[in-house]
């Protein structure tokens, strides 16, 4: 008879232990599973040869990026036969092949689940980002709009034109350790999330659309954002349809003009209908991953037919 499979382990790259993808979806991620999962871990990359077995290993973004990649494809096959191995890559983009070393996926979107779904003949798993559990959990009441916005600013549109409407907050995502751009959050009731789209951007999940609902304030958003739109509903009032600065201007213009209006009222509700982040539902989807894993492990130990796992 298989053991069940009773463990899962996140496994990071320690060089990248500071690093916002590490830190949240591996360390402060395996905290929340340990609400209610039985047994979690964390794992190092530099662990996969000691006997690991029965276990679900996630590999992070972490060890999805050469050199670590390299090492952890060449420990695949060996814990593949005792342990069920899935990759997490977050916004990373890889190559199918590479899928192809992996057991299943996990997806931190709505699009990528549907993305790798649709390509994948192993299965996919939706676990929506979190937010970081460190954030205060609401912003303070105020009279009028105070709008703010915490990221690289890079990242971002306008920086310079709107500073006179929006304070900036840098965020440093290769140290996650260093969250004194928090004790800002609770001061702001809105905030401005737009995001610039490189090329080499893969599936970003909607973090900072999430961090504004658990604050329940208001976001200024692209319309065009695949994510977004699956999210928020059509008549969302603070949606920009481009990233010019005119366009820009009018949609700021009128969160300032509409606060506490009914405008705002619609705008903090459909934030507040956004639940996927929330840990319930994140434990939920680990839940059923970890169930699925275990089922497909039986199911192979007896040579049934194996079957294709559904993203919710």
């Amino acid at each position: 008879m298989t053991p069940p499979i009773e463990t899962l382990s996140f496994v990071c790259n320690p060089r990248q232990r500071t690093s916002g993808s590490t830190y949240l979806r591996g360390f402060q991620l395996a905290e929340i599973a340990a609400n209610r999962l039985a047994s979690v871990r964390i794992r190092e990359i530099a662990e996969l040869d000691r006997g690991v077995r029965d276990e679900v290993l996630v590999f992070n973004k972490s060890c999805l990026k050469p050199p670590a990649l390299d090492r952890v494809l060449e420990a695949l096959p060996g814990l593949r036969r005792h342990n069920a191995c899935l990759a997490d890559p977050v916004d990373l983009m890889l190559a199918e092949d590479v899928f192809g070393h992996f057991d299943g996926a996990i997806a931190a979107s709505i699009g990528q689940a549907e993305h790798l779904s649709s390509r994948l003949s192993n299965p996919v798993f939706l676990v929506h980002h979190h937010v970081d559990t460190r954030l205060p959990p609401g912003a303070r009441e105020w009279d009028h709009a105070r709008l703010g916005y915490f990221g690289e600013l890079s990242n971002t549109w306008h920086v310079e034109s709107v500073a006179d409407r929006i304070d900036f907050f840098s965020v440093d995502t290769t140290n996650a350790l260093d969250i004194s751009w928090a004790r800002h959050l609770r001061y702001y009731n809105a905030h401005y999330c737009l995001r610039r789209v490189r090329e080499i951007d893969g599936f970003k999940p909607a973090t900072k659309l999430f961090v504004a609902a658990s604050l329940e304030a208001p976001a200024i958003i692209e319309r065009r954002n695949d994510e977004v739109e699956r999210l928020l509903p059509g008549d969302y009032p603070y949606f920009v349809d481009s990233t010019d600065l005119s366009e820009v201007r009018r949609v700021l213009d009128r969160v300032v003009a509409t606060f506490g209006k009914d405008e705002w009222m619609h705008a903090k509700a459909s934030l507040a209908a956004i639940d996927c982040y929330r840990q319930d539902r994140v434990l939920d989807s680990l839940e059923r991953m970890m169930a699925s894993m275990t089922g497909r492990r039986e199911a192979k130990s007896s040579d049934d037919g194996v079957g294709r796992s559904a993203c919710d």
